[in-house]
């Protein structure tokens, strides 16, 4: 009995050995042309082998071969080698010459795009009847939309002499060919891209229509884009919530309202549900052709589907009620923002100083004030006294300056300057009355002040 069970354990062992052996993926063959006379050295001719290939008869890569290429391709250049040249006697040698498909691989092992623009050419040039056909000019097009360290005008003419090239040689490229083309290139030059799927008979699919909308959105062509996207409509295609938002916001840039409209239709209808972007998009809209209820509405909305605002969906509302001179729900809404724990910017405090002053309501910038109050640092302090400096406002910048003096232990530079200049700028007889002491005042400022009196022979009651 232990016996057989030996004998089935070194089976079981022999079994597993030739299941996992690890087999060459291709086998040479040759024979001795030539040996020395102390037999130590001799030469042998290899015959090209059989090349395998799948199911479906595409001929699979030789990976040794992959690898010792691109390890001659990584070596660094230097004065006594260069890798090119290695590589020429590496192929002489064995007189091999690679497939498309193993110079695709080969392409994409390379991080240096020059040098993979090089090795792309020096295999149509160097190697003995190799051609390139669409998949290795896909390879090299989609490594150049990627080479940053290639200027723009450069890169462009490098894809433009390969598409060239194409056309010489007669190579059809393929509908991919055709989508990284429309990422590359911009305005007038995706005609050509157009042209191209005529000339090769090629049928758009929704990745090319987005691909291609996009690229109108990235030249600035709403109207192009908008035909794109009602071509696709046509044929049943459906945008993802980054191009339509892109698009939206392309048509609310350029004032197409109502095409807006019915692509925020067609998003709803076709199951796409809005996001926080395509709201504050559409709320910015909707404020700049005077419709705040319209703007409000689409903020509830917003809340109602569980989209929570930032500080761009908050400025944006908050500016589309100013725009229409609704004081009281844009402070409204700052308090709300001010709740969420979201932190307003100069961005908010300049749209509703504006509408403050332009409706005669500065008075409620203490209840701004008072509102944010936990989030009123002196940087915040110094831009609403330069601002209200700026328009003339010389009593509130001080009020608002005291305040600063009060809250924080130091002031800020810039709000020193600006309410110097306001104070310097009142007038010839400005008289100091507050209950303030010199010494109170931080030694910058009142050096700063009393030189400003002195070259503008202001008179300074100290109280």
């Amino acid at each position: 009995m232990p016996l057989r069970n030996h004998h089935h354990h070194h089976c079981h062992i022999s079994y597993l050995t030739l299941t996992f052996r690890r087999c060459f993926a291709t086998k040479y063959s040759g024979r001795v042309v030539n040996e020395a006379d102390n037999g130590r050295s001799f030469a042998v001719e290899v015959e090209s082998p059989a090349l395998q290939t799948d199911i479906r008869g595409y001929v699979l890569p030789r990976r040794e071969l992959i690898c010792k290429i691109s390890q001659i391709l990584h070596s660094p250049k230097s004065a006594t080698s260069d890798p090119f040249l290695d590589l020429t006697e590496y192929l002489q040698t064995l007189a091999i010459t690679p497939t498309p498909s193993e110079v695709s691989e080969i392409l994409k092992t390379i991080r240096s795009p020059s040098k993979a623009l090089s090795f792309f050419r020096f295999c149509a040039s160097s190697i003995p009847n190799y051609c390139h056909d669409f998949f290795t000019y896909n390879r090299i097009l989609l490594i150049m939309s990627k080479a940053s360290s290639f200027s723009d005008s450069h890169r462009l003419d490098v894809v433009r002499s390969v598409v060239d090239e194409m056309s010489r040689l007669g190579v059809k490229g393929s509908i991919s060919t055709v989508n990284i083309l429309i990422g590359i290139f911009e305005g007038t030059e995706l005609e050509r891209c157009l042209d191209l799927v005529k000339k090769w008979d090629l049928r758009l699919n929704c990745y090319t229509y987005k691909c291609l909308l996009q690229a109108y959105l990235r030249s600035n062509c709403s109207n192009e884009a908008f035909e794109v996207y009602v071509e696709m409509r046509k044929r049943g295609y459906k945008l993802d919530i980054f191009a339509y938002n892109m698009l939206l916001d392309s048509l609310d840039k350029y004032g197409k309202v109502d095409k807006a409209y019915k692509v925020y239709a067609d998003m709803k209808g076709k199951h796409c549900e809005p996001d926080e972007y395509t709201y504050t998009i559409m709320i910015r809209m909707t404020g700049k052709v005077r419709k705040p209820e319209g703007s409000l509405s689409l903020f509830h909305e917003m809340l109602t589907k569980g989209c929570a605002p930032n500080l761009y969906a908050y400025n944006t509302l908050i500016q589309a009620l100013a725009k229409n001179r609704m004081v009281d729900k844009a402070i409204h809404i700052f308090s709300k923002m001010v709740d969420n724990n979201c932190c307003p910017n100069e961005f908010t405090y300049s749209v509703l100083l504006n509408v403050l002053v332009a409706e005669g309501k500065l008075g409620k910038l203490d209840e701004v004030v008072e509102i944010s109050k936990d989030f009123m640092n002196k940087s915040v302090y110094a831009y609403l006294v330069k601002t209200l400096t700026k328009l003339g406002h010389a009593n509130e910048a001080h009020r608002l300056f005291c305040n600063m003096w009060n809250l924080h232990d130091k002031g800020d530079k810039d709000a020193y300057m600006s309410m110097i200049e306001s104070l310097c700028n009142a007038g010839n007889y400005l008289v100091w009355t507050t209950t303030e002491k010199v010494e109170c005042l931080p030694r910058y400022f009142a050096v700063c002040l009393i030189w400003f009196s002195m070259s503008e022979n202001i008179h300074l009651s100290l109280g």
